[in-house]
């Protein structure tokens, strides 16, 4: 990769309001006048220029390096377990979204083994009780061991992240790719607390099965109109476009592809909810191939009958139904 490559794939997650040569006086601390000549080549980046420009835009060294396919270099952000660590995760998420969301181009491909992390901070209760679930069963969170989920158990600052993040990717294009399982893991989840007494009430385990067959209705509803919402009619906030698929190729984990114009990036879900992720050029590239395969071999939900959107869903409301009632007569 030439320098001028380099500096094209930062340009390409800038903001529309912002430009190459402000960032790089800015964070180089040069003149305008060097920036200009960095950006035209007739001054070579130095080494530590580069590290801090990888640094601040989260790239990775092996975007110079297209030769070596068998090599791949993966960042990701360590956790820990307590409340803190679970804060800056959300604050990662939220910054790169927003880094997503500004550029100038920009497009979201997610193979969504589970259900879309972003969806879930929505609803207030079932947010809660994916943190809850999170900081529980995946980080041993010392803050929550042994304790029954309440409706005011996960911090407020959290929740408010939570929402911010899910604000951020209603605004990016995004498509799809569902199996007749990517619904199945939350319910598995609340099955699983539910019958190890982990749970205040029955009452808080009916009102999360109730925000969960709203987040379903509220996707099925995405998918009839092509646009993100807001809320959950077709008038409370149209964002941005929206394409679903049904694929009956088991994903095995989630894949998230994002496509900036001249810049590719791959987010790739690892230690059950968090990410690695790589801008490795080949590597993006294949992983590209792989979801236009899958989308090739799937079956559209978005903007088509409603029959084939009701049949798509339905295992989904059923499976709720099935344990909201063993909730019930318990």
């Amino acid at each position: 990769m030439t320098q001028n490559d380099f500096l094209k794939k930062i340009e390409d997650i800038l903001t529309a309001n912002t430009t190459l040569v402000n960032e790089l006086s800015d964070i180089l601390e040069i003149s305008q006048d060097s920036a200009y000549r960095r950006i035209r080549g007739t001054t070579q980046l130095t080494i530590d220029e580069v590290t801090k420009l990888c640094r601040n835009f989260k790239i990775s060294f092996d975007v110079f390096d297209d030769i070596d396919i068998n090599s791949v270099t993966f960042s990701y952000l360590k956790l820990e377990n307590k409340n803190d660590s679970f804060d800056t995760y959300l604050k990662v998420m939220l910054k790169d979204l927003n880094l997503i969301k500004n550029a100038k181009q920009q497009k979201i491909t997610y193979a969504c083994e589970d259900i879309p992390i972003f969806y879930n901070y929505k609803y207030p209760l079932l947010g809660a009780f994916k943190i809850f679930y999170w900081m529980e069963a995946i980080l041993n969170n010392n803050d929550s061991e042994g304790k029954k989920f309440t409706e005011t158990f996960i911090p407020q600052e959290l929740m408010e992240g939570g929402r911010q993040i899910f604000e951020a990717y209603l605004d990016i294009p995004s498509v799809e790719i569902w199996t007749d399982t990517t619904y199945y893991s939350v319910i598995k989840q609340i099955e699983f607390f539910w019958e190890s007494g982990r749970f205040e009430s029955n009452e808080v385990v009916i009102k999360i099965l109730a925000e969960l067959a709203q987040l379903i209705k509220d996707i099925q509803l995405q998918a009839e109109i092509g646009r993100k919402l807001q809320g959950s009619t077709a008038q409370s906030g149209q964002k941005a476009s929206y394409e679903l698929y049904f694929s009956e190729i088991e994903i095995g984990n989630n894949c998230v592809l994002v496509d900036l114009g001249n810049t590719k990036s791959v987010y790739l879900g690892h230690m059950s909810f968090s990410t690695i992720s790589t801008l490795n050029k080949t590597y993006c590239n294949l992983s590209e191939q792989w979801l236009s395969n899958m989308i090739r071999k799937a079956t559209p939900v978005s903007k088509v009958s409603e029959k084939i959107r009701y049949q798509f869903f339905r295992k989904a409301y059923t499976n709720i139904e099935t344990l909201k009632q063993r909730v019930l007569n318990s």
